[in-house]
Order: C-alpha cells, then structure tokens, then sequence
C-alpha cells in the first residue's frame, strides 16, 4: 500500500512543477517573442534501506527548462520600433542583472543613453555584442533585413541614411538552446552561441508568444482531473492499509 501511495505522492509532486509552467505560460501569453515552457523531463527513483529499494520514491528530473521553439504569429504594427525575427534565429540582449542572452522580443526602444532596448529595458547588442547607441538628432529608423540599423539625422537629405551597426543574431546551435533560472535563453552551460549574422529581420512587425492560452487551460483542467485520480488513489491506499490493519487486530 505504501508503494500505491508514494507513486501517487510522486505524480503529484511532478504536477505541481507542471502547474508553475502552465502558469508562467498564461502570465506571457502577450509578450512579444515569448517562448512556451515545456516540462522537464524525468523520472522516478526510489531510496535504499539496507542495500534495498524502498517503497519511498522521489522523482527526478534535468536541470535543463527546455523550451518550444514554434514561431508565433506575426502582426503587422507599422512601427518603426517594431522588428520581428522571420527565420529560426535569435538576437542578443544584455540583461540589467544576468549574462548576455538570446531573445526574439522585438518591441524595441531607446533607454536615457539613446541605447537600443527591448520592451523590459534589456540591452539590444551589436554583432560584436557592444550596446547599440543611437544620435541624439536622428528623425527616423530603419532595419533592414539583416539586421542593420539605419537612421535619418536632422538636416541630412531625404533618403540618405547613416549606419549606426549592426543587431547581433545567431542561427546555430539552436537545439542546445534552454532556459536559464531568470528565463533567459541561453546554452545550458550558460553561454550563448557565436554571432552568424544569419537572423532575418522584418521591420514594422512583431512576433507574438507562441503560448496557446486554449491548449493551456485545457491543459490545465486535464492536470486537475489527474489530480483528483492521484488524491482517490492516497484515499484509496489508506482505506486499503486500514482494513489490513483492523484484519491483523482480529482475536485468535
């Protein structure tokens, strides 16, 4: 009976990580370029008593928060800010507090030094991975394809643009992309991968989260009748475990 109890102790435990990934998931459903949590993946594994395994069971699983890497929708806003990531790449941002990573969050603007930032204020870097800074007395923006950054400055001829650099972006090494502690994409050791240049970019567009918030509730009222079952199976195995105890207190 304790065995009936422990695994279904252990498919609670594991629904309770799932439940913090569906909810983080419903929390950015409107952020731009959000990737969708998947869970981590795992297994069980019970303790030894005296070089035997016991009924007590704990799950385990990877460090790794992998993530889904479905392209989401693209809207057509018409601002300038606004760029979007047309291919599987990334761009690099710089975190206020945390290492360079990965990002497809196109919602962009300029912080109080005219610095290139995305919508939460984290650095958009170069392809040498250096904050992008913008002139003081530019009138309009424009980035092409490949991501560089052209502006129109006050007083220059209609059409003649200056370069300012170019956005950094990577295509490689995307199946070893994962989700760091702060939520940032980087490589499981913490790096990124090496600027390639091979992003393409769409101007006046952006990419929405790639979380379904329908798939996520029903995911979450599926979770909630696998709780139910789990809790009936506890209820179920203490029943079990009382009767075999009031049989054992029988008279003789």
């Amino acid at each position: 009976m304790d065995r009936l109890a422990q695994t279904a102790l252990t498919a609670l435990r594991q629904m309770q990580d799932n439940k913090f990934d569906l909810a983080n998931n419903l929390a950015n459903v409107n952020v731009p370029g959000f990737r969708r949590d998947l869970p981590n993946e795992g297994n069980a594994g019970f303790l030894k008593e005296l070089e035997k395994l016991s009924a007590k069971v704990l799950p385990l699983e990877t460090e790794a928060r992998k993530f889904s890497n479905e392209a989401g929708q693209l809207q057509n806003t018409g601002l300038e800010t606004d760029v979007a990531v047309l291919n599987e790449g990334f761009f690099y941002i710089q975190p206020e507090d945390g290492e360079i990573a990965l990002s497809r969050r196109g919602d962009l603007g300029l912080n109080a030094q005219n610095q290139l930032v995305n919508g939460v204020g984290d650095l958009v870097l170069s392809d040498g991975l250096a904050p992008i800074i913008l002139p003081n007395n530019f009138t309009s923006m424009s980035i092409t394809d490949i991501g560089e950054v052209l502006v129109q400055q006050a007083g220059a001829p209609d059409g003649q643009l200056t370069p300012v650099g170019f956005i950094g972006s990577t295509s490689s090494e995307i199946d070893q992309l994962v989700k760091s502690l702060d939520g940032n994409i980087r490589k499981a050791d913490g790096t990124v991968p090496a600027a390639d240049q091979t992003a393409r970019f769409g101007q006046g567009f952006l990419e929405s989260s790639n979380v379904s918030a329908i798939e996520e509730l029903i995911r979450n009222i599926d979770m909630q009748r696998q709780f139910e079952i789990n809790v009936k199976l506890i209820k179920k195995a203490s029943d079990l475990d009382s009767a075999g105890a009031k049989l054992m207190n029988l008279p003789t």
